[in-house]
C-alpha cells in the first residue's frame, strides 16, 4: 500500500499519523531514547464540503412550488360560488330548534310542562330556555339554562354569571367558584359551582362541562333561602 498526502478537499479520516514524536524541552536529539510522557496536539484539517448537491436540491424545490403554483391557477373548480380551486367542506350544524329540544331534555325535574319557554340565545349559545318556578322542595323561582358554542364560550358565560353576582362560598363552606363532583364519580369533576347574590336574590350557577350547559337558578328575598336553594341543586344537579 502506498502513502500519499491526501488533499485538502478529502473527507476525514480520522486522525492523522505521527512518524515522529518530539521531544520534551530540555532533551537533545541525542537522548538515549524519546519521552512518551509529552501530550500530543494534532490540529484538525478544515474539510471543504461539496455544495453542488445543495444547489440541486435547492432548484428541484424550486421547480416543485413553481409547478404547483400552476396546478393551483388551473385546476378546475369544484362548484359553487367560491374562490376557484378553493376545498369546499360541508359540516352538519344544528339547528336551534334542534339544540333548544336537547336542552330542554336536559333540564332539571320539577317543573311544569308549560314553566320553560326557549328565548332568543345570548352570543356565545347554541339555545337558551327560561324557566318559572320549581314545584319540588326548595326549588328555585326563576332559571335559565344555556347550551354553550362551545368550551371557551361556555367559560364566558359562566364567567358573566359570576361577575354580576355577590359571590359567597356555598353551604357547609364549600369553595365558590368551585368544582363540583356527582357522588358517582366523585373522583371526576363534573364543572364549576358557583353560590352568590343578584338584587338580594340567592342565586346558585354552575357549569356542566361535557353537556357545555351553564345553569343559574334564582329565588328570591321571601325564599327559599340560599341553604333550601343550595339543598335543591344538589339533588338535581
Amino acid at each position: 500500500m502506498s502513502s500519499h498526502e491526501p488533499e485538502p478537499d478529502d473527507a476525514d479520516t480520522g486522525p492523522l499519523h505521527v512518524s515522529r514524536l518530539r521531544t520534551p524541552l530540555g532533551e537533545g536529539p541525542g537522548d538515549r531514547e524519546p519521552r512518551y510522557d509529552a501530550p500530543l496536539s494534532v490540529n484538525p484539517r478544515p474539510v471543504h464540503r461539496d455544495r453542488r448537491p445543495v444547489v440541486l436540491v435547492a432548484a428541484a424545490a424550486a421547480a416543485l412550488v413553481g409547478l404547483g403554483a400552476l396546478a393551483w391557477v388551473f385546476w378546475p373548480s369544484s362548484g359553487g360560488e367560491g374562490h376557484a380551486g378553493a376545498p369546499t367542506t360541508t359540516t352538519e350544524t344544528e339547528s336551534r330548534e334542534e339544540a333548544e329540544t336537547r336542552l330542554l331534555d336536559m333540564v332539571p325535574p320539577g317543573y311544569a310542562a308549560d314553566a320553560c319557554e326557549a328565548v332568543v340565545p345570548v352570543n356565545g349559545a347554541l339555545a337558551q330556555v327560561s324557566c318559572d318556578k320549581n314545584d319540588d322542595t326548595g326549588g328555585p323561582l326563576t332559571a335559565t339554562y344555556t347550551l354553550a358554542k362551545d368550551g371557551r364560550a361556555l367559560r364566558e358565560l359562566f364567567d358573566g354569571v359570576v361577575n354580576a353576582s355577590a359571590v359567597v362560598n356555598c353551604p357547609g363552606n364549600i369553595q365558590s367558584p368551585g368544582p363540583w363532583r356527582r357522588n358517582a364519580t366523585p373522583e371526576q369533576t363534573a364543572g364549576t359551582l358557583v353560590c352568590g347574590f343578584q338584587q338580594s336574590r340567592p342565586t346558585v350557577a354552575w357549569t356542566t362541562d361535557t353537556d357545555l350547559m351553564v345553569s343559574e337558578v334564582q329565588s328570591g328575598p321571601q325564599g327559599p333561602n340560599m341553604v333550601q336553594l343550595y339543598t335543591w341543586w344538589a339533588s338535581h344537579s
